[in-house]
């Protein structure tokens, strides 16, 4: 199962992997009272392959005005880095995944 879920909303949105465990898509989240459309990665708390645990930082974002840190929506492994340090990323796209070893990534 995969687990498209906007950081910070609440919003989930699932459908099947092929070995039917869970993987977190990580998104950039809406800013709450500041508006952007994008934010730039500074930098990632975790590699690849690195366990992290619920509400743990994972990715330092910057938008126009502010630098803030992600926390991780799920514990797991960081499966995929998707935006690579100093990358533009639109609100709303995807950052990285997190589920466990061996499951089914979606493409991007």
């Amino acid at each position: 199962m995969i687990l498209d879920r906007e950081a910070g909303t609440g919003k989930n949105h699932r459908s099947r992997s092929r070995r039917g465990a869970i993987v977190t898509i990580l998104r950039v989240p809406k800013s709450g009272g500041i508006p952007t459309t994008k934010v730039r990665v500074v930098r990632w708390f975790k590699k690849e392959g690195s366990k992290v645990k619920q509400g743990e930082r994972v990715v330092e974002l910057e938008t126009e005005k502010v630098n803030y840190e992600l926390d991780s929506p799920a514990a797991g492994i960081l499966l995929k880095i998707v935006a690579a340090v100093d990358a533009e990323v639109p609100v709303g796209d995807p950052l990285g995944c997190i589920g466990q070893l061996g499951e089914t990534l979606p493409e991007f």
